[in-house]
């Protein structure tokens, strides 16, 4: 990350959607979360603390205020003394709930920030848990260009100056949509999905050997850019070498991992004349197609596979007729 996530960022980014207030002033708020998940202190409160985790904010919820509503006022000093001791980054307690003045005390005087959620219970923790995940995402750089094509996130790379910027500029031409060139930031988002995005200083803006800097924005429209795309199709473009074997048929789905994550991995062999921008687009299309279970390489296969076996069915007829005559 670019920057620590600290209480007082937190507040800045969330704090107003999630109606959070600080319950003992402003102590603690540089603070640094450096977890991307909460955790609810339940063992802890009753002294069993080897699997604390202090790294994440600490929830409170109406179980936990429940059962120190039960203990003796020097034996709830003692546990949050522990736990603060941890110098944990701070504490949300959940909607309706109060919390002992004797807690709050020894938050401020510890510098630990004492929050409230005026937000439902699972509203919270689903934006809470959502926001932190998104923060943490493992992220990476790639040498690229991203476009959105008919809705599906194509990544053309390959080495520089082979003409990433300019098929690109060709498909903004037709109508698709930069997300990103030169510099392609990807985060894995879940198991399964990767966001790519650009730089922001780079954003709307296409470089093209020979022209200069192009603003897309400016020139095409607000249509033909888009801030964010799910990355989903990588195209390597690469030079034509007659010595090399390249896919004919589309039988054998090649794969490229990306922070874990599969995405189908295409190379793509160029040369002078051959017109890249169309190929793009139908990788695109053929990709829509096996999301809805049609592919037509297989297709083909089976059809070609059932002709033959029909023809041999033939054959062996024939031959199995004669065997009688």
């Amino acid at each position: 990350m670019s920057l620590e996530l600290t209480i007082q960022r937190l507040l800045n980014e969330i704090g107003a959607k999630l109606r959070i207030v600080q319950l003992n002033g402003r102590v603690g708020r540089k603070n640094v979360i450096r977890s991307s998940k909460v955790n609810i202190p339940g063992l802890e409160l009753a002294g069993y603390w080897d699997f604390f985790s202090p790294n994440s904010l600490q929830i409170l919820t109406n179980k936990e205020i429940k059962f120190i509503s039960t203990i003796s006022a020097t034996a709830m000093k003692s546990i949050f003394q522990h736990m603060f001791s941890y110098e944990i980054p701070g504490v949300i307690l959940l909607k309706g709930l109060e919390i002992p003045q004797l807690i709050v005390d020894l938050a401020t005087e510890m510098k630990i920030p004492l929050l409230q959620t005026n937000v439902d219970n699972t509203d919270f923790l689903q934006e809470i848990n959502s926001f932190l995940y998104k923060e943490f995402a493992p992220r990476i750089n790639i040498h690229g260009t991203l476009i959105d094509i008919y809705g599906v996130g194509i990544l053309l790379t390959g080495r520089s100056g082979i003409g990433k910027s300019e098929i690109a500029l060709d498909l903004i031409g037709r109508g698709h949509r930069l997300v990103a060139d030169d510099v392609v930031n990807i985060e894995k988002t879940s198991e399964t999905i990767l966001i790519g995005y650009g730089e922001k200083i780079l954003q709307n803006t296409l470089e093209i050997r020979g022209l200069g800097v192009v603003d897309v924005r400016k020139t095409f429209g607000i249509r033909a850019v888009r801030s964010r795309k799910r990355v989903e199709v990588q195209i390597e473009l690469v030079e034509w070498n007659s010595e090399e074997q390249y896919e004919r048929f589309g039988l054998d789905n090649k794969k490229n991992t990306i922070l874990d994550v599969d995405i189908p991995f295409i190379t793509l062999p160029i040369y002078p004349g051959k017109n890249i921008t169309v190929i793009v687009e139908v990788i695109a299309l053929n990709y829509m197609l096996k999301l809805h279970g049609e592919d037509p390489a297989r297709e083909l296969q089976d059809k070609v596979m059932n002709k033959l076996k029909f023809q041999k069915s033939i054959i062996n007829d024939k031959l199995f007729k004669e065997d009688f005559e």
